[in-house]
């Protein structure tokens, strides 16, 4: 449901055919499960309440927004199916949930030593094996759940900081988790660890 609306750019962002077929099957395979369990149509719970107050209107405009976070040159060069272990480096989409706890959970059983995790609203995810580094560029956010944010790139919205500058603060925080700092969550002590379940979570 991340993607919906806006797949076909990720796709045509594909590395090598064989990548996009495999990104087009993820996606598909998905579509399929909301079409054979929706009651009426995605609208029901996607934009979520959180984001419709943040100001989406359409799963459209979050999808849309969720590809930006990539950026504008990356290249998808794999697809990994829940938990999967990257083989070669690179930008890859893991078929998961949209669910921050099951996600986060997800990547550390991939393996990954860190995860960083953008939020608009303020979520306040941890996770008890993986250090969660939240990045916000809300001014409000910030100002008001300070206390969960590692990086604020507030600036980028004020118009008073360089994506660069940005870039930089983010490199910064995640060289200083891996050198043992704690993050917020960590400090706060939010351990949220959700395994994936017998059925598809949207």
């Amino acid at each position: 449901t991340e993607l919906t609306g806006g797949e076909h750019l990720v796709e045509a962002r594909c590395r090598t055919p064989e990548v996009k077929k495999k990104f087009r099957d993820m996606f598909d395979r998905y579509q399929g499960v909301i079409e054979r369990n929706k009651t009426s149509d995605l609208s029901d719970s996607q934009p979520t309440k959180g984001n419709i107050a943040g100001g989406l209107t359409t799963i459209e405009e979050k999808a849309l927004g969720n590809i930006q976070k990539i950026g504008k040159k990356c290249i998808v060069d794999g697809v990994l199916d829940k938990a999967e272990t990257p083989t070669i480096p690179g930008l890859h989409f893991m078929d998961s949930s949209s669910a921050a706890a099951e996600m986060v959970t997800l990547c550390a059983a991939a393996g990954f030593a860190a995860h960083l995790f953008p939020t608009g609203q303020g979520n306040v995810i941890g996770n008890a094996i993986l250090p969660v580094i939240k990045l916000c560029a809300n001014p409000k956010t910030v100002r008001t759940m300070s206390e969960h944010i590692d990086v604020d790139v507030s600036g980028l919205l004020r118009r008073e900081e360089t994506l660069d500058s940005a870039g930089e603060k983010l490199i910064d925080a995640l060289l200083r988790t891996a050198n043992g700092e704690l993050t917020a969550a960590e400090i706060l002590g939010h351990r949220e660890f959700v395994m994936t379940r017998l059925y598809e979570s949207a």
